[in-house]
């Protein structure tokens, strides 16, 4: 049996009469509303711990199925909707999910629609779904934005309940705020905006618009948002609008999703001072739920490149190569965070679904980093070979990967902003694949920047030595 978890059912009762989501065309809906649809969803879900796959977006139908799924105890595989269907097949091969939600596309065979909710559709398999799945096991994130990596990042009830309570506190998120989505819910620091306001009984205005659209703006001013999230291309973005005019119910935003142009920072800074906006710059992963430190909007100017100190509940050390606690100031080494939010393992397949947590609180993030004498932490470099472009984390390893299955082999870096070099023995016939991967993941074809490696041994000649 499944067992009924009160995660946001308990909360929204105590916020029946407020208003919960407005859509852009002004409808919006309390919490009331919010519990009455979940539960309708519920009604046609099954009392078994079960894996769904949720193709998720900034609307209502994404939400009400999000806050059914959760309040069954089911473990909820957040996904982009426009995730592509050659990848969509790939994971529900490896994943075999008794529910999908979404809207209405092509699904292999096996699969029934058992309800219409709006524009979405609750489909079920009615065979072959025979798993377990760990009792504490509340979510699965992508790991690598749009590559359709089969590598998703477990994270339990307590790690969302302690993320974010740990950020309602330190933002100071009430009930009278009014947010706007500017992220993809699937991308656990936009989920972690919705987790964050919805548990404040506060509101979140929805929307799929880019800051770059006149339309986004209005909306902010009709509905009188208060604050806004974003990564560092949102703040170049920012960065031109708003020095024209800034919609004066603006009291903060947050920025997370990569390191920012230190320029930049300084740029958004002198405009939110002008305006007495706060600004709070974030540090976070999948892995940590979302959120793992934070630097006050007090220290903003005067810190420029830290990513602040620990959350409220968690904490920070160095390690040397040896594995050794590094105890002095200025002195580099691998960050390590310790917290409730740290998640519980990595998923390959539906296997891997019912392994107990194996991290118990600790993180090895991967950054390289120091800290001053006055604890605030600085990241210098990483050991991994992620990178984030456009505030998404891409694994670099899954590209080569993908493009080695189409007969081509680089070898790939991070090339500066939001740019990724492609070593290649064959330029032609990878700029020819590189179209084909850009399609699929739907990362931008300016990202890569393609080199000729002549060295007839690619891998092992390159890929370690960058």
């Amino acid at each position: 049996m499944s067992k009924k978890i009160n995660f946001f059912i308990k909360k929204f009762k105590k916020f029946e009469k407020n208003k919960a989501l407005i859509l852009e065309n002004g409808k919006s809906f309390t919490y009331k509303n919010l519990i009455t649809s979940s539960l309708k969803i519920s009604k046609k879900l099954d009392n078994q711990k079960r894996l769904v796959f949720l193709l998720g977006q900034n609307n209502f139908e994404t939400i009400a199925g999000y806050i059914s799924f959760v309040n069954q105890g089911f473990a909820i595989a957040f996904l982009d909707y426009r995730i592509n269907d050659i990848f969509l097949k790939r994971l529900v091969s490896k994943y075999n999910p008794k529910y999908i939600f979404c809207e209405k596309r092509k699904i292999k065979s096996g699969y029934l629609n058992v309800l219409n909710f709006k524009s979405y559709v609750l489909m079920e398999k009615t065979k072959g779904v025979k798993y377990n799945i760990d009792e504490k096991l509340m979510l699965l994130m992508s790991t690598s934005g749009s590559t359709g990596s089969p590598k998703l990042v477990k994270q339990s009830y307590q790690n969302i309940l302690a993320n974010s309570q740990s950020i309602i506190k330190y933002l100071k998120i009430r009930s009278k705020d009014i947010t706007i989505t500017t992220l993809p819910i699937s991308y656990v620091y936009g989920l972690s905006v919705i987790n964050t306001h919805l548990l404040s009984g506060a509101r979140i205005v929805l929307t799929n618009r880019s800051m770059v659209e006149n339309n986004f703006w209005k909306l902010i001013k009709n509905f009188k948002v208060n604050n806004f999230s974003g990564v560092p291309y949102n703040y170049s973005i920012v960065e031109k609008i708003l020095k024209s005019k800034i919609p004066p119910s603006i009291k903060y935003s947050t920025q997370a999703g990569g390191k920012m142009n230190h320029q930049l920072i300084k740029n958004i800074i002198k405009i939110y001072k002008k305006n007495n906006i706060k600004f709070f710059q974030m540090y976070g992963a999948a892995e940590a739920t979302s959120r793992m430190s934070y630097l006050d909007w007090k220290y903003a100017d005067k810190n420029i490149g830290s990513i602040g100190k620990a959350i409220p509940g968690g904490s920070f050390f160095l390690i040397n190569n040896k594995g050794q606690k590094i105890e002095k100031s200025f002195r580099k080494g691998e960050l390590v965070y310790r917290g409730k939010n740290v998640f519980m393992g990595y998923a390959r397949n539906i296997k891997d679904l019912s392994i107990p947590d194996i991290n118990k609180g600790i993180l090895k993030t991967g950054d390289i980093a120091y800290v001053d004498k006055k604890g605030f932490y600085y990241i210098v470099g990483r050991k991994n070979r992620y990178c984030k472009i456009y505030g998404v984390r891409v694994d670099l390893s899954e590209l080569e990967k993908f493009l080695l299955e189409q007969g081509v082999d680089t070898v790939m870096k991070e090339g500066g902003e939001n740019k990724i070099i492609v070593y290649s023995k064959n330029t032609i016939k990878t700029k020819k694949k590189i179209k084909q991967l850009s399609k699929l993941t739907s990362i931008n074809l300016n990202v890569f920047i393609i080199k000729t490696f002549k060295n007839k041994n690619l891998t092992n000649n390159l890929k370690y030595k960058i």
